[in-house]
């Protein structure tokens, strides 16, 4: 014992002379890679000489139940840990330090605070040792240390967490945000979003990146690279990219553990900068129509409601259950990534069984909301959903019900949205619901209920809305999305024609990518020509009306066709589609069925594909994959695609290589184009290998395990 005690005597005393020195030429010192590894260990140190001294001061607490002489055995153990840990966890925050802007203010306020609670640790030790056992200077000391711990504890909540982090909840006035409609739209919509997500990290005592948010004549000016954003033009502000990079990476903002924004908030951001980032324009300034009111409108409403997501009581469902449940017809999957809430959708009436609903008892509990619109559910079915007691939201809209079994709903006390449009159902047919606890919305457009009716019912039930028809002229109301009429592959020279189902709606649209905006984007007012495969985002907007959400699709216009196609690789046996004709057949997959002929499946290989064009090319600029994509299946974008070409499959060479960007959160599933750009090339074979996702991300529930490429059509231009 007399050895180890020496020994760490001696270690301790060494690295608190590092600690000085590193302290006084801070500013000299480069840290190689592997001391930058070992300061990322200092959040998982710190809690180790806390929790020894806490300890400590239990033993103080209790000394009289223990023998004198084991006692001070194990006070000299405890307090030598206690001292080393300190000391060791001090050193990797420094090195930790080095690698991330903190704010110099703080930063050196925690750095200087964690070498003194080193200190005083070190200092307890000696003080146990030199027979100072229980004396004044060692209670001194020791109340010293602890008014450290927290400081230290303090500062470092300060860094990670923002400022006042500890206290915030005592100090923290009622939500204040401006909800006049008179307000600036920064004042109004923007500056809440800031200080809930962004002011932990760039205020005046931290200011990462040297950018302080706190201050809008520092937010104008900008941090290190100048100002974060560029007036008209979101994509290409620095403040956006950083918001929309995965989130693993180090400049993702906010950082990985921090709230993140959601989608609200980054429309938000982006449409204000979108509009010219003005920190004066009013709200009362913009039309009605105008897409940043209706943002920045509905943004404030929630900020001042509070809007939070709920919370459940009970636990999530195992991840192999709730993967078992997704199938081609069915898909099972979270509200929200942390949420144990499940909705259940289902697909394709021609394969809707009575048993698919059965096998979803397995997660009785955890199911909140189902959508069957337009299956062909019957009232008998109502008795397996009534056993879902958690339901607060069923969709039955076009369904094969009459009403009759609407009682076998009653038991479920916590649904407050009932969608009964276009079924069979009548007025008295719907008294069995109409005295659900929770209900707040009942939908029965098309149905023979009339308005009168409808008066009747919310009279009689006044905490209830029936809605009898679909639009109303209101000015909350939102417009449904437009619709391209073309089906499947765009034929060369074929107009592609956008519609919307409602007179006098303006269709706004873009061919870039961008979301479209009310005011500046395109104006549909002719069928668009296009050249080649484009992604179209549309949106319809009306006087009185909210503009409707983004319509985005990826319309797909036929290539230059290859002599001959061969598949090098075999497809999974669950897709292989009708082989390598899936690839050029012209035929558009539907991403509710990936085992119909379209689609060919890669996981546990990449798709290799060769495509001859035969002893007279035509020059090849562009080529175009169509994939699916279905996150909550674990079907993902490419991982990396090859382009190799030459005279034959036996004279190539790699002539494009692309990494290809992964989703860092779930998305709904669809079909999307990936554009693989070339110089100009003429040859007269290509080989295409497109490889799947190896591990999932972590963020996924299938996390580690392989991912599924699925792939359509391949197009030459």
């Amino acid at each position: 014992m007399q050895k180890i005690k020496s020994i760490l005597l001696n270690l301790i005393f060494f690295i608190q002379v590092l600690l000085i020195f590193l302290l006084l030429f801070d500013d000299r010192i480069e840290l190689p890679v592997w001391l930058q590894v070992a300061g990322r260990l200092h959040p998982a140190l710190l809690h180790l000489p806390i929790g020894l001294l806490v300890f400590l001061i239990v033993l103080l607490l209790a000394r009289n139940e223990f023998k004198k002489k084991a006692f001070n055995k194990i006070m000299l153990i405890v307090l030598l840990l206690t001292s080393f840990t300190a000391t060791v966890t001090a050193l990797f925050g420094f090195f930790l330090s080095r690698q991330g802007d903190y704010g110099p203010d703080a930063l050196t306020q925690h750095k200087i605070s964690g070498t003194l609670l080193s200190l005083l640790c070190y200092g307890l030790v000696l003080a146990f040792i030199r027979k100072e056992k229980y004396s004044t200077l060692f209670y001194g000391l020791g109340l010293l240390t602890v008014g450290f711990m927290f400081f230290a504890g303090h500062t470092g909540g300060t860094l990670t967490h923002g400022e006042n982090y500890v206290f915030a909840p005592l100090s923290n006035s009622p939500n204040n945000a401006v909800a006049d409609a008179d307000a600036s739209v920064f004042q109004m919509a923007v500056f809440p979003i800031l200080e809930k997500k962004c002011f932990t990290c760039h205020n005046e005592k931290k200011a990462k990146g040297k950018f302080v948010m706190t201050s809008v004549a520092k937010f104008k000016k900008g941090g290190k690279h100048g100002k974060e954003w560029e007036e008209g033009m979101p994509e290409k502000s620095r403040m956006i990219k950083y918001i929309h990079l995965p989130l693993e990476d180090d400049d993702h903002m906010p950082p990985d553990g921090k709230p993140q924004l959601s989608t609200q908030e980054m429309k938000m951001l982006e449409s204000w900068i979108r509009a010219g980032a003005d920190f004066e324009k009013k709200l009362t300034d913009l039309k009605d129509d105008d897409s940043l009111k209706i943002i920045a409108t509905a943004v404030a409403a929630s900020k001042n409601n509070h809007i939070e997501e709920k919370q459940y009581g009970f636990t999530a469902a195992p991840e192999e259950v709730v993967r078992k449940l997704n199938t081609p017809f069915r898909s099972v999957f979270p509200l929200s990534q942390k949420s144990p809430a499940l909705q259940a959708d289902f697909f394709i009436k021609e394969s809707f069984e009575s048993g698919a609903l059965e096998e979803l008892k397995e997660v009785r509990d955890q199911l909140v909301v189902l959508n069957l619109s337009k299956m062909p559910v019957i009232d008998k079915d109502l008795l397996v959903i009534g056993s879902f007691k958690n339901l607060e939201k069923i969709n039955l809209n076009f369904s094969k019900i009459n009403g009759a079994g609407l009682s076998s709903l009653q038991g479920l006390k916590n649904l407050n949205s009932l969608s009964l449009a276009g079924t069979d159902i009548t007025s008295e047919s719907l008294k069995p619901v109409m005295v659900l606890p929770a209900l707040k919305e009942l939908f029965v457009w098309n149905t023979g209920i009339t308005e009168e009716q409808r008066a009747k019912l919310e009279a009689q039930h006044p905490g209830i809305t029936v809605r009898t028809s679909q639009f109303k002229e209101d000015k909350t109301l939102r417009l449904s999305r437009p619709l391209m009429v073309n089906e499947g592959v765009v034929k060369k020279g074929e107009p592609v024609v956008i519609k919307h189902s409602m007179p006098g709606v303006t269709i706004r649209y873009t061919l870039d990518g961008s979301n479209p905006d009310s005011v500046v984007s395109k104006m549909y007012d002719a069928p668009l020509k296009l050249l080649v495969s484009t992604k179209i985002k549309a949106m319809a907007c009306k006087s009185g009306w909210y503009c409707s959400e983004v319509f985005e699709t990826a319309c797909f216009v036929e290539g230059q066709r290859p002599v001959h196609v061969e598949l090098l690789t075999t497809p999974d046996k669950q897709y292989r589609g009708e082989g390598a004709k899936s690839l050029t057949d012209g035929r558009k997959g539907f991403t509710d069925v990936f085992k119909e002929p379209s689609w060919l499946g890669y996981s546990d290989q990449p798709l290799a594909a060769g495509f001859d064009f035969g002893q007279n090319p035509s020059a090849i600029r562009t080529i175009m994959i169509s994939y699916g994509r279905s996150i909550g299946s674990y079907i993902f974008p490419p991982m990396v695609v090859e382009v190799w070409g030459g005279r034959n499959r036996n004279d190539l060479r790699l002539i494009k290589s692309l990494n290809v960007e992964q989703p860092v959160k779930d998305e709904p599933q669809r079909i999307e184009a990936l554009s693989i750009p070339l110089e100009k090339v003429n040859h007269s074979y290509y080989k295409l290998i497109v490889k799947p996702v190896d591990k999932l991300p972590k963020w996924h529930s299938g996390k580690g395990k392989k991912g599924w490429v699925m792939i359509d059509e391949v197009f030459f231009y």
